[in-house]
């Protein structure tokens, strides 16, 4: 999904990959929420594995086979990160130092070797993600909703989903109170008022263990944003691009449509 103009060359290479749907004007929040009704209005098997592609991340051809592996070898888990936070640890190696955001009843797990790379489960990743479409179905309205609270839109889904509390009183004394910038009084407390529906909304899904998700990924990484400063430990990143440069300068290989199992949102 295209929100807006792309240069024609990119978009025959996207079109020799798939389907493409072009929109305009619907800034990242829209894209985001158009993509996640996409797969509903197409009524998706609630069997199928979907993923969520944004169009800053770099992605080791073992990413997507392992992804449907861990789904197989997984099943109690309904969403998957191939770059996610585990704990305060991010993808890059640095601490998540905003320790009051990681609740008090999250806990790690064992690892679970999938096609030899450690997997276990993880607190939050971002819009670039997987999940199981009978979770999508159950959970798009929520996801909806707090893409529109402000700040990190992703890390907060992640905790609804696995029926944590997004907002903790700290973090809403922080947003009336404003920590910088030049948002006005009524806009921080009309963000403050939202986030606090978005914790009493969260009580019902507290209250109903069927509801409750588990979320796993890879340590390290098998997908990079590609923000030099975001870049995942466990792979030399830049030799990778420098290999798929010289490749694309090859002739060109059919690519495949689908990975079994999995479905492609972009």
């Amino acid at each position: 999904m295209n929100d807006g103009p792309i240069p024609e060359d990119r978009l025959e290479l996207m079109k020799s990959s798939g389907e493409v749907l072009m929109r305009s004007d619907l800034g990242a929040i829209g894209s985001a929420s158009a993509t996640f009704d996409l797969p509903i209005a197409r009524r998706w098997p609630k069997d199928d594995l979907v993923w969520f592609a944004e169009d800053d991340y770099l992605y080791l051809p073992r990413a997507f086979p392992d992804l449907v592996a861990a789904a197989a070898a997984l099943p109690e888990a309904s969403y998957f990160g191939l770059y996610a936070l585990i704990g305060t640890r991010q993808p890059n190696g640095v601490t998540f130092d905003d320790v009051h955001r990681v609740p008090s009843g999250w806990s790690g797990s064992d690892v679970t070797l999938v096609n030899g790379h450690p997997w276990r489960r993880a607190l939050s990743t971002t819009g670039t993600c997987g999940v199981r479409m009978k979770a999508l179905v159950e959970d798009c309205s929520m996801m909806k909703v707090a893409m529109r609270s402000g700040g990190a839109w992703d890390h907060t889904i992640s905790l609804m989903y696995q029926g944590f509390t997004p907002y903790p009183v700290k973090s809403l004394l922080q947003a009336l109170l404003g920590t910088g910038g030049s948002k006005s009084f009524p806009h921080r407390a009309a963000i403050c008022g939202a986030r606090m529906g978005l914790n009493l909304y969260n009580l019902g899904r507290a209250m109903n263990p069927s509801r409750h998700r588990i979320l796993v990924a890879p340590e390290p990484a098998l997908i990079t944003h590609m923000e030099t400063e975001h870049m995942a430990l466990g792979t030399d990143w830049e030799a990778f691009a420098a290999q798929l440069t010289t490749e694309a300068a090859e002739p060109a290989q059919p690519i495949p449509q689908e990975v079994p199992a999995l479905q492609l949102a972009l």
